[in-house]
């Protein structure tokens, strides 16, 4: 039997809105159940706390301990009612002692959150495939162990992905979606991620694809129905903005990769719980709530629905994005755990790595280049041209995806030596321990790479490349997009390129999947991938120390 779905949205903005007219008996003695959704997203392992913008100003929020706090203060209004979330990105690109233990401190305090589920985001993959198994399943790190002394056990919820299909048996790499019985209504949880998130993934996913979310979802519907389920949410990892500048609670003119998502899917579907933007809204798109809350676990967002058990469809869906005050007692349970992570990782992030004699930024000149993008082009070719490593010839470092977290300054601050790079610096300079990927492009595609650092990029931020030394060309301002290289300008040793010639080249792995709009690095050949670019950077500056900056006069720049 179809039942008719009518909802009835309240947002924390208005006060109320006109209920949907109702056929006269249409739910006469029938009793309904409250549900309680309470969703976070794109928490990246922040164990610490940092600030939100509300109604009466920015506040302090966040922090693990008090986000754990404030779930049980949700939870204490619904306590057998309620269902905890999220909506993917719960780690990496994360603090600094997170990065050190590869998200670990994350997933134990998400799992002391008692979290249901989570959709994937793309820096789900950040480490790639095979460390988001672990991080799912548990096990010491492959390369740098249990670091804590305590093992991991991995994730305690459930990461769904019912778009991210694995090509070699066209299903699902994860789990589509789950049931969960709450007061005797069944209520489906469909994990969804942008269907591009794995070109932001820096390590290698194969062999993933990102399939259309909506389809996606709207196939599981029927599946979902048939299996008694008539009150279904979805969690994914794709979102928007308000371009009229609104607050969380508020929706002015929903914007972004979300909206002609949620215009296309089922109105069966009775609440979207988006992401990846950090943008704060509560909106309703095409009659189906969709809501965002900011990022780093300070707020929650929250939605409450009244449930006709008869049905089991929602008669009213109510959403509120909920800052995470610290007007609450603290979980000490996560407090300890992040002093714990803090106490036995300070010693390893003061380890010494090498010196430097002057800064090392990120600020660029007309060019292009930067004094820090440079050190790591030759921190990479430096790591890959052994033949038995690569026999690389050139390297190359994005300036976004997968790129630079910081500069390394000369000086100190508190104790700190002059000079003296740390394995804490290092890592907030390459926090996403990207591997390093050396292949083979020809003159050509090599002239085509440097063209698509302009070619159908936004103008206004080139993604120029460091590269390392040996290794220049000249562009002009002047030309268009697409044709701003003259290749009798690229250089490699002083020699012109030549376009039948093959070179080795090796970028980080992110890009090498095609990502920030280098999509000829897809060609490449004969890959090889022994290094991360964090144990790049620190062998060079140990080899090198103490390292000069390096002159900008590798690219040079006309009009």
């Amino acid at each position: 039997m179809k039942y008719r779905k009518v909802r009835v949205v309240v947002a924390a903005s208005v006060a109320a809105l006109t209920p949907l007219a109702l056929s006269p008996g249409a739910f006469a003695g029938s009793s309904t159940v409250d549900v309680q959704l309470l969703n976070i997203n794109d928490f990246h392992s922040a164990m610490p706390a940092s600030y939100v913008q509300t109604e009466s100003g920015p506040v302090l929020a966040g922090g693990a301990e008090y986000l754990s706090a404030q779930m049980d203060r949700l939870q204490r209004e619904n306590p057998k009612g309620t269902l905890r979330l999220g909506a993917g990105d719960l780690v990496s690109s994360s603090p600094v002692t997170s990065i050190l233990f590869h998200d670990e401190p994350g997933i134990e305090a998400l799992n002391m959150l008692k979290l249901d589920a989570s959709s994937v985001g793309n820096h789900e993959f950040d480490e790639g495939l095979a460390e988001l198994r672990r991080l799912e399943n548990g096990g010491c790190h492959p390369i740098d162990g249990c670091q804590d002394g305590n093992g991991f056990a991995g994730a305690s919820f459930e990461y769904l992905g019912a778009n991210i299909v694995d090509t070699t048996t066209n299903k699902p790499a994860f789990k589509p979606y789950l049931i969960k019985e709450v007061k005797g209504v069944k209520v489906g949880i469909i994990g969804l991620t942008h269907a591009r998130s794995l070109f932001e993934a820096p390590s290698p996913t194969a062999p993933l694809e990102g399939r259309d979310e909506a389809a996606t979802a709207n196939a599981l519907v029927p599946e979902l129905q048939a299996k008694g389920v008539r009150t279904i949410v979805v969690l994914i990892h794709q979102g928007g903005g308000q371009s009229g500048g609104g607050l969380s609670n508020e929706c002015k003119n929903l914007v972004g990769g979300i909206v002609p998502i949620v215009q296309k899917l089922d109105p069966e579907i009775d609440a979207v719980f988006s992401a990846h933007t950090h943008n704060g809204y509560n909106c309703v798109v095409n009659g189906i709530p969709v809501t965002q809350a900011t990022a780093y676990g300070r707020e929650i967002t929250k939605v409450d629905l009244t449930i006709d058990k008869a049905t089991g469809n929602p008669t009213s869906v109510r959403a509120r994005n909920v800052p995470v005050t610290h007007d609450v007692r603290p979980d000490r349970r996560i407090a300890e755990l992040r002093e714990r992570y803090e106490r036995i990782g300070q010693p390893l992030l003061d380890r010494p790595v090498g010196m430097i004699t002057g800064d090392l930024t990120a600020t660029r000149n007309p060019a292009g280049e930067s004094t820090i993008a440079h050190v790591l082009a030759d921190a990479r070719l430096a790591a890959t041209s052994a033949p038995d490593r690569g026999g690389a010839q050139i390297g190359f470092q994005p300036p976004y995806g997968g790129g630079i977290g910081g500069d390394l300054i000369v000086s100190p601050t508190g104790n700190d030596v002059p000079g003296l790079v740390t394995h804490g610096e290092a890592l907030r300079v390459q926090q996403f321990s990207n591997a390093l990927v050396t292949m083979t492009l020809t003159g050509t595609q090599l002239e085509r790479l440097i063209e698509q650092q302009w070619c159908g990029q936004d103008p206004r931020y080139p993604r120029v490349l460091g590269v390392s030394k040996g290794f220049t060309y000249t562009w002009d301002n002047a030309r268009p997009a697409c044709d701003k290289v003259d290749p009798a300008s690229i250089t490699l040793g002083g020699t012109v390129i030549d376009p039948q010639t093959n070179y080795r080249i090796t970028v980080n792995s992110f890009i090498a999947a095609g990502g920030d709009g280098f999509s000829v690095l897809t060609e490449g050949t004969d890959r090889v991938e022994k290094t991360r670019d964090i144990d790049a950077l620190e062998s060079y500056l140990t080899a090198a120390s103490p390292l000069a900056p390096p002159a900008l006069n590798r690219i040079k720049r006309l009009n």
